[in-house]
C-alpha cells in the first residue's frame, strides 16, 4: 500500500515574513496584536489586525484579520486570514480569551460617547479553524442613553438589553434561524449575512 504524503504548511521565521508571504501584490502594517495558545497545542500563536498601505488612491484601505499558529522552534505557519475584514472608525482591540479571539472595532470614543462592535470567534479544531460564534454593539452616553445588543450564533438568539436607573437589564430576545457559523478563513465583512434582519 502506498503511502500518502501531505503537503506541510510553509514555516516562516517571523509574523512579519509570513504577512509579506501572505500577500505578496500588497502591503500591509500591524495595526494591533495579540497572543493565545488557541489550538491547544501548548505553543502561543498570534493574530494580527492588519491595514494596507500604500494602496490605490481610488480604493478603500484594506483590513485583514490573520492568526498564525507558534511552532516549538519559535516559527510561524498559517492558521487563519480573513478576506475583507470589518472596519473601525477609531482603533481595534484583540483579546484571547481561552479558544476564543474577541476582535472589538471601536467606532466612537469621544468624551462621554462611546461605540464599539465586537466579534467572538471560537477556534474549532474539526474545522481547523476559527468559527464566528457572537456578536455585541454598545453604544452608550453617560449618563444619558444606552443600548446594547448580542447575538449568540450557536443558538440563532438575538437579546437587546436596556439601562434602568443605573442597572443593565433584557429588555426583550428574539429568535432567528442561524446560518451556519462562518468561517474566519475568507470571511468578508461587507458581504456576509448573519440571519438576524431575515
Amino acid at each position: 500500500m502506498a503511502a500518502v504524503a501531505y503537503a506541510q504548511p510553509p514555516e516562516f521565521a517571523s509574523a512579519k515574513a509570513a504577512v509579506a508571504a501572505l500577500f505578496p501584490q500588497q502591503t500591509f502594517v500591524e495595526w494591533t496584536s495579540t497572543t493565545g495558545d488557541w489550538n491547544g497545542d501548548g505553543v502561543q500563536d498570534l493574530a494580527l489586525l492588519l491595514n494596507e498601505v500604500n494602496g490605490p488612491s481610488d480604493a478603500p484601505m484594506e483590513i485583514r484579520l490573520v492568526v498564525l499558529t507558534g511552532t516549538p522552534g519559535g516559527q510561524y505557519t498559517l492558521l487563519s486570514a480573513s478576506a475583507s475584514y470589518c472596519k473601525a472608525q477609531k482603533f481595534f482591540n484583540l483579546e484571547a480569551k481561552g479558544s476564543s479571539l474577541f476582535v472589538t472595532a471601536v467606532d466612537k470614543a469621544e468624551g462621554d460617547v462611546s461605540a464599539t462592535t465586537a466579534l467572538q470567534f471560537r477556534f474549532s479544531p474539526q474545522r481547523g479553524d476559527f468559527e464566528l460564534i457572537g456578536k455585541e454593539n454598545l453604544w452608550e452616553v453617560q449618563g444619558k442613553e444606552y443600548g446594547r445588543t448580542s447575538v449568540n450564533y450557536l443558538a440563532g438568539k438575538l437579546t437587546l438589553y436596556e439601562r434602568v436607573k443605573g442597572r443593565v437589564k433584557v429588555n426583550k430576545e428574539k429568535r432567528f434561524e442561524a446560518p451556519r457559523l462562518a468561517r474566519l478563513n475568507g470571511f468578508d465583512c461587507n458581504s456576509y449575512d448573519d440571519g438576524v434582519s431575515n
